[in-house]
């Protein structure tokens, strides 16, 4: 794909649906996922989205421990993550600057949200990549599932891991941290 004329929402659509990206990885992608932003980002940074799709294809991710696998230092890891989901209330809002989140909820009960006007609560962390906010107004959340995985790209105020009911059990989860091209 070529980033020298911009893409379009349909043209986008379809190219997330053609599934070129995905070097093998049966996981799909929400549809809440920004496709422009995907498919840009993809075609500024290829080489680097293939490396991580070919490692979530790859890798049995129910052997792994928890914990940070770094792929290319500073450029693109993964965190290993197992937890129980918190409530709306005690999850934070957050967003990124310089690394695009994709979050894969391979086992567990967990929703992940979306925010449109926001507040910032804090200064943006250099360390962390993250400034975190609060909204007053409804939060748009999307069910995680093993057969779907969400993006989350500089412009999107995500609220991830929330509990979907009561009693949601333990979470495993796998985010994948991949350099975003300014």
């Amino acid at each position: 794909m070529s980033t020298e004329k911009c893409i379009t929402p349909a043209e986008a659509e379809k190219w997330v649906e053609s599934r070129e990206w995905a070097n093998g990885w049966n996981v799909n992608a929400d549809k809440s996922i920004n496709a422009v932003e995907f498919a840009t980002q993809y075609a500024l940074n290829k080489p680097l989205w293939d490396k991580m799709f070919k490692f979530l294809a790859e890798t049995d991710l129910s052997k792994l421990e928890p914990g940070k696998i770094v792929i290319e230092e500073g450029r693109l890891w993964f965190n290993v993550l197992e937890y129980t989901p918190k409530s709306a209330e005690d999850t934070k809002i957050e967003a990124h600057k310089n690394f695009i989140d994709l979050q894969y909820t391979y086992e567990g009960n967990e929703l992940m949200g979306v925010a449109g006007k926001v507040t910032p609560i804090n200064d943006y962390d250099p360390v962390k990549d993250r400034t975190n906010y609060s909204t007053d107004e409804e939060i748009v959340y999307s069910p995680a599932s093993p057969e779907l995985f969400f993006l989350y790209f500089p412009c999107d105020m995500h609220q991830p891991s929330v509990r979907s009911n009561d009693n949601p059990g333990v979470s495993h989860k796998i985010v994948g941290k991949i350099e975003y091209k300014h």
